[in-house]
């Protein structure tokens, strides 16, 4: 019986609550319907990300990799039940650390971020808020909308988000912070990094042509309005 569960976050996929049960802290993570979605659609997908996420998490952790465990998973209730991390989110801090503990933090991420794509794993949404700082280590968290694939495509789009968040929230660490991260997985990447590195330039140019055109859409709408 849980002796407290109360509201911790909400994202676009899921409703976090931090649940306390014989004095230890666990997340649980409930996977949201979409209003837009079939039911049918809305029950298939629940189970398939929960299922997937879950077996990544349990994967990554099987190979050293800082995760939270996941500890029960109810696929037909889209419910996971995992680990509580203690620690704050690398976006809070990587502004006010110096040289030496960024370039720690940031290969650190570069080495996890090159396992798990070695491991055919991609994230789906790597940004500083989506990792945690805790007891001098590392976590990533938040695999919603992760998956696996062969496509180096996926892993150059992970490169890209983290890079972009970077630039836009931390532009004065943007460049350090990215070469120290790309320096440590070139060094743990399993496969051709040229290849990656060239797919995420190619992605870089796509982001910023879509940026470009959103951004005149934005303003011939204010035209218009």
């Amino acid at each position: 019986m849980a002796e407290r569960v109360e509201y911790f976050n909400k994202g676009a996929e899921a409703v976090l609550y931090r649940a306390r049960v014989l004095g230890l802290d666990f997340i649980v993570k409930k996977r949201l319907d979409k209003p837009y979605r079939h039911e049918a659609f809305n029950k298939v997908f629940k189970e398939y990300r929960t299922r997937v996420e879950a077996r990544i998490l349990s994967h990554l952790r099987s190979i050293g990799l800082n995760v939270p465990a996941p500890l029960i998973v109810d696929v037909s209730k889209g419910i996971l039940v995992l680990e509580y991390v203690d620690g704050v989110p690398l976006s809070s801090l990587v502004d006010s650390m110096s040289r030496e503990e960024l370039g720690m933090v940031a290969g650190d991420l570069g080495r996890q971020v090159a396992v798990m794509h070695s491991n055919r794993v991609y994230h789906g949404d790597l940004t500083l808020a989506n990792t945690l700082y805790s007891g001098g280590r590392v976590y990533i968290i938040d695999f919603g909308l992760a998956g696996y694939s062969d496509d180096v495509e996926e892993y150059a789009i992970d490169l890209h988000l983290l890079y972009r968040n970077l630039q836009a929230m931390h532009p004065g660490i943007a460049e350090e912070f990215m070469n120290r991260f790309l320096e440590n997985y070139k060094q743990w990447y399993s496969g051709v990094f040229e290849e990656v590195v060239k797919r995420f330039l190619e992605v870089r140019v796509r982001g910023r042509y879509v940026d470009r055109e959103l951004r005149k859409t934005v303003m011939r709408d204010r035209y218009v309005s």
